[in-house]
């Protein structure tokens, strides 16, 4: 039976809904239609959840008239300065001289802690194993366990607490022999790949001679907890709140704001170094300061003044 010219395109008006609606509705309906209900925060899947939890963060993106407010500081002095700031809420970072290499001296500690403990977890050592001093492990650098001679046994835990709060080289010096005994010769040299430091022997250049940049990238790495368990992690940042050296980075924060640091001196090249994770309030950043070619004091004036001007930025803004 034939149709009206009306009644066809009726038809065809009601075939095109039909299969219109068939769409949309294969489009946006992926879910059962029993499915049940989750939380707003599934739309946002490839977002930082951070962001979404956390309402008290406060974030900063331009960080430019902090480093040149840091330029104008170091101006001022005399020596070679290195400098770097990451804010921890969003990873903003600002350097002067990050990527320069520098005598680093004692902040490679906190990444040999970092390798006992990747050891632990590894199975191929145990933190609550005794040690034992020896002879060559005494060493009256820095740190005062050198005053207990030899014989005496501390836990390889003891040993890294000593380490990182006190800067113990004797201590540092046992961990490293650790390594020896189970047949790891350089113990620097797998963390330090993992952060992409190769350390090139044929140049010599050792684990004491780094730079700012991966420094902070092992500091950040600590803050999410993603080289070594979370655990672990924080026990490095805790022992690392309790060290007395509060004469440079710390100096320039207020009382009572927690500060995670390790300072570094090498006295016969006169270079100078504090690198930590500032906790301030609702606004995290890392910082690490370098000295290079003045004496202690005329470094931590630098420093004191570079972390007070950051902190300061960081809080005003």
């Amino acid at each position: 039976m034939l149709i009206g010219l009306k009644q066809f395109f009726a038809l065809l008006a009601l075939v095109i809904f039909f299969v219109a609606g068939f769409g949309v509705a294969k489009i946006y309906d992926r879910a059962p239609r029993n499915a049940p209900v989750v939380s707003d925060n599934s739309r946002y899947m490839l977002i930082n959840p951070t962001i979404l939890t956390n309402s008290s963060k406060h974030f900063i993106i331009n960080f430019t008239p902090l480093r040149d407010k840091i330029k104008q500081i170091i101006n001022a002095y005399p020596q070679k300065t290195y400098f770097y700031f990451s804010y921890l809420n969003n990873a903003s970072w600002v350097g002067i001289n990050e990527r320069e290499t520098f005598v680093a001296a004692s902040l490679a500690k906190v990444p040999l802690a970092m390798a006992i403990y990747k050891a632990a977890e590894e199975g191929k050592l145990s933190l609550t194993q005794p040690y034992t001093i020896e002879e060559l492990d005494l060493n009256f650098g820095f740190g005062d366990l050198y005053k207990t001679g030899i014989d005496r046994s501390f836990t390889l835990e003891e040993l890294i607490q000593i380490m990182l709060e006190q800067s113990d080289n004797t201590a540092q010096s046992a961990l490293v022999n650790v390594f020896h005994r189970i047949g790891i010769d350089s113990p620097y040299d797998e963390i330090y790949q993992a952060f992409g430091w190769v350390l090139d022997i044929d140049k010599n250049v050792n684990a004491n001679e780094i730079n700012l940049k991966t420094l902070s990238a092992m500091y950040l790495s600590l803050y999410n907890a993603t080289y070594i368990s979370a655990e672990h992690s924080q026990r490095i940042l805790e022992y690392l709140t309790h060290t007395p050296f509060n004469d440079k980075l710390a100096a320039g924060v207020p009382l009572g704001v927690v500060v995670s640091h390790k300072i570094g001196v090498s006295g016969e090249t006169l270079t100078y170094s504090d690198c930590g994770i500032v906790y301030a309030p609702n606004r995290n950043y890392l910082l690490c300061l370098g000295s290079e070619g003045a004496n202690e004091n005329e470094a931590r004036k630098l420093m004191k003044d570079t972390s007070k001007a950051t902190y300061d930025f960081v809080i005003q803004n």
